[in-house]
């Protein structure tokens, strides 16, 4: 038998609790799908979305980084979709659309304007948005995280203790 602390339950609670309404599985699914798909991209495609991408970047070591990055996507584009620790999952993608506007379309912003970064970096955005968006309110009623935190049931008369 597993006891749970108040402790713990408040935790559970801030990272899974959520009032959110049913209609936040539509972001929930299209902002996952979009990072999973991506992410297997980086795979798929290494010359363009993987590591000769990364290589055009500043950042050392741009295989490790891409394969890297391509894994958080997967994982963590996965556990969006299912609802699952999504406030957790929702931060390292904040951290990738923030890198992916900073080492791969400031330049563009720099040497073509603002409307061709606009157009460039609309994916991003959504994306960022869409993540922060989740980290906010949570997964929302159809989801794991909810399952996870809904009251239980016990029967009548029952004490919880075996």
């Amino acid at each position: 038998m597993t006891s749970t602390t108040p402790a713990t339950a408040t935790l559970r609670m801030r990272l899974l609790g959520t009032t959110a309404p049913k209609a936040v599985v539509l972001i929930r699914f299209v902002v996952g799908w979009i990072f999973l798909t991506e992410g297997v991209q980086k795979f798929l495609f290494p010359g363009e979305l993987g590591p000769g991408r990364f290589a055009k970047t500043p950042l050392p070591a741009p295989e490790f980084f891409a394969y890297l990055d391509g894994v958080f996507e997967i994982v963590c584009g996965a556990l969006l979709i299912v609802g699952l620790l999504t406030r957790l999952a929702a931060i390292p993608m904040i951290v990738d659309m923030l890198g992916a506007q900073i080492l791969t379309k400031a330049t563009i912003l720099t040497h073509q304007g603002f409307w061709s970064y606009m157009h460039e970096s609309r994916v991003e955005w959504a994306q960022l948005f869409g993540s922060v968006f989740l980290l906010i309110v949570g997964a929302g009623a159809f989801s794991l995280d909810a399952v996870l935190t809904a009251p239980r049931r016990t029967s009548p008369g029952d004490t919880g203790t075996p």
